[in-house]
């Protein structure tokens, strides 16, 4: 309580402890009042409306800005009401007392203060708590829509997983029985010496020996797809650029990529930790979807570059035919071809080879513009794939 006459600090502040449990402190001048701030911030501030210096009014605006939720009151004449009502509306005063004061309608009017200024922390409080438990309730319905999302992902990695592994042993064990047959294929070589002399029967032979090659070929590709995993093969330190050199300098020998115009660039010689055999398998298999996507005599750019943190980055980039988006989708399912004669198992095997690796293989194409596959390969220093 602030007032400039002492007797009437004295006998309201008698009045206040006799009559309550709240602990009062006075003052003669409002700059002592606000100087003892420091140690005690008040409740309820009561201050005379006219005083010598800084009048209650001013005081009172210092002690809402330092004090934004203390209750404030303010003692008055009754020549001074309408300034009172006035400073009640600027300064959001609780409530002004006119002199001389009922000191029953003034304890009142103090509880009523205290009750307002408990109810609006209480307030306060519930809407802060709520607000958290709305923050709270947010993230847990992010939390259980990530694990949801990661449990579907988990489960439909599983069920692919497990489908796999089916058609893997089924191939397997087809591949193997259509190994035996092919065998005796093997007789179109003596049928050949036999028939030396006719030129018909000679092609006859020639044919069954391209269509066992072939068949031989496909069942190779089934039966890698279906041991999958890296366990057979160690991981060396290897360059990507001579892995690359070594795919097409096997590929000079194929007749599908030797009547396309094969252009590279090698921007960098990333190291990796990988298996030459099977990275240069990966390549060679890219390279040649490459070459039966396109017309004779076109561009077939192979390109190794440095990606981000050193990794190796290899594109393999042809402009032929393209793929629309719902072949895209379906790259990688085991049979699934648009080529005659494949297995449709080709490009998974690639992509899981690399993935062995610590890699990724992406594909980007377009009816009509071509393809694009990108293969990102981990720099030597990181941890290889356990």
């Amino acid at each position: 309580m602030v007032d400039d006459d002492p007797l009437v600090t004295e006998s309201l502040g008698t009045a206040l402890r006799v009559e309550t449990d709240y602990v009062v402190h006075v003052f003669n001048a409002p700059a002592q009042a606000l100087a003892a701030l420091a140690e005690a911030e008040p409740d309820v501030v009561i201050s005379d409306f006219k005083m010598p210096g800084i009048d209650g009014l001013s005081f009172l605006e210092r002690i809402r800005e330092q004090l934004p939720d203390a209750v404030l009151m303010l003692l008055t004449g009754y020549a001074d009401k309408e300034s009172a009502v006035q400073a009640i509306n600027r300064l959001g005063i609780f409530q002004y007392v006119e002199k001389p004061w009922d000191t029953s309608d003034l304890l009142l009017k103090i509880r009523n203060a205290i009750d307002r200024r408990k109810l609006r922390q209480e307030i306060e409080q519930a809407n802060a708590d709520l607000r958290q438990g709305n923050e709270d309730l947010r993230r847990s319905c992010a939390d259980l829509e990530r694990a949801n999302h990661e449990l579907k992902q988990a489960h439909q990695s599983l069920v692919q997983s497990e489908q796999l592994a089916a058609v893997g042993r089924l191939a397997d064990g087809i591949a193997h029985e259509m190994s035996s047959q092919l065998a005796m294929m093997g007789y179109a070589d003596a049928i050949r010496r036999k028939v030396a002399d006719d030129p018909e029967l000679v092609e006859f032979a020639d044919q069954l020996r391209a269509a066992q090659q072939r068949l031989v070929a496909m069942l190779d590709e089934i039966k890698d797809f279906a041991r999958g995993g890296s366990e057979g093969y160690a991981l060396q330190p290897t360059s990507v650029t001579e892995v690359v050199d070594e795919a097409l300098a096997v590929l000079q020998y194929d007749r599908d990529v030797r009547g396309r115009r094969l252009t590279r660039h090698f921007e960098a010689r990333p190291l990796t930790r990988g298996h030459r055999g099977k990275l240069a398998q990966v390549f060679i298999n890219l390279v040649r979807n490459a070459a039966q996507a396109t017309e004779a005599n076109a561009e077939i750019v192979v390109s190794v570059e440095e990606g981000q943190g050193g990794a190796g980055k290899i594109a393999v980039i042809d402009r032929g035919i393209g793929m629309a988006d719902e072949v895209l989708r379906r790259l990688g399912e085991p049979f699934f071809t648009t080529r005659a004669g494949g297995t449709g198992l080709g490009l998974g095997i690639c992509r899981r080879i690399i993935e062995e690796h610590g890699g990724h293989l992406t594909v980007e194409s377009a009816p009509g513009r071509g393809t694009t596959v990108t293969v990102t390969l981990p720099p030597l220093g990181r941890p290889g794939p356990k």
